[in-house]
């Protein structure tokens, strides 16, 4: 077998669209892994900017990069099942187009998981960045008990924890991935996925900010608002459509954990995480916002930052901003 068809240690999908700005610098710090056993599946959404350039001439350099371009534009979470089914090997990381990898990241992370065979996701600590590379500060982002030997407590941080959803970008067991529901096509998805992985080994760290977010305003989470450009975006298919996804969250919390070979007390004490969700960080207000949301399209955004600027930050990069300025 050639080199070239050698199976991977490591898959790495990078789903892009239009990201010309960013894209070379996310590329080149992936190929500078000091773990070099691994292969890059550059989803291509059918970017109308020069993305595809780079991406060719990055699969014409190394024959690790694989170049795909989507006739259309699927949307984000499509794009980024399709990334995960077409790489290879027995670890899978997602790679957002405008962050950055130090060269020890993919290293650190695959010997973390090889010592412990219960863990199902690794991730460092985060550099957030800004659009020129400063750094803006460090989180630690570990959340609270995602390491417990337990299943139920692990769940209950996942859905009643506010956090930022990094471990998304952290390194996965392949197999875990492929049991799992991958990406619905809603809002919150992310959290629904690791929420599911929760249920079904630990989420550990390595030491040190050994991966850097890029915090820009074309960014998702602070350029699209309302709920139709939030489903559109997830997924073209939904445009046009009604979208209520903390709804669907919730109800796909209930229905991952139902299906999930948890033993049936442990099914039963999460039961009762699930219900007390209604209680925790103002759920029952934003089950309320969301059906209301599609009506009243301004009353997501505005409800987001009244209860970020009021109570608390958004986690990660909210709570470093808000670090700086004190």
């Amino acid at each position: 077998m050639s080199a070239q068809a050698a199976v991977p240690t490591v898959g790495i999908g990078m789903p892009v669209y239009n990201g010309e700005r960013y894209l070379a610098q996310a590329i080149e710090s992936i190929l500078a892994q000091s773990f070099a056993d691994l292969e890059l599946v550059i989803c291509d959404n059918a970017s109308t900017d020069e993305t595809g350039k780079i991406c060719a001439s990055f699969a014409e350099k190394d024959r690790r990069v694989r170049y795909v371009r989507n006739a259309s534009n699927l949307g984000a979470h499509p794009n980024c099942n399709l990334a995960f089914g077409l790489a290879r090997g027995r670890y899978f990381k997602w790679a957002a187009h405008d962050d950055v990898l130090r060269p020890e990241f993919l290293g650190a992370c695959i010997e973390a998981l090889e010592r412990d065979p219960g863990a199902v996701v690794c991730q460092s600590d985060i550099d957030y960045i800004d659009e020129t590379g400063v750094s803006l500060g460090i989180h630690q982002g570990h959340i609270p008990m995602s390491d417990s030997a337990c299943p139920t407590p692990r769940f209950a941080a996942l859905i009643l924890r506010p956090h930022d959803c990094y471990d998304m970008m952290g390194v996965f067991r392949r197999d875990a991935l492929e049991r799992s529901i991958l990406l619905p096509s809603f809002h919150g998805a992310d959290r629904a996925l690791l929420a599911q992985l929760a249920l079904t080994g630990r989420f550990i760290r390595v030491p040190g900010p050994l991966l850097q977010v890029r915090d820009h305003g074309a960014r998702y989470s602070r350029a699209q608002k309302r709920p139709k450009e939030r489903a559109a975006w997830h997924d073209t298919r939904n445009i046009g459509k009604l979208s209520f996804p903390v709804w669907r969250l919730y109800r796909t919390y209930w229905s991952s954990m139902l299906r999930s070979d948890i033993a049936p007390g442990a099914k039963c004490r999460a039961a009762t995480v699930l219900l007390s969700w209604w209680f925790r960080n103002f759920n029952s207000a934003r089950m309320a916002i969301d059906l209301v949301g599609n009506f009243a399209p301004g009353l997501i955004g505005f409800a987001e930052r009244l209860k970020q600027s009021v109570f608390t930050p958004a986690p990660g990069v909210g709570e470093v901003r808000r670090s700086r300025k004190r």
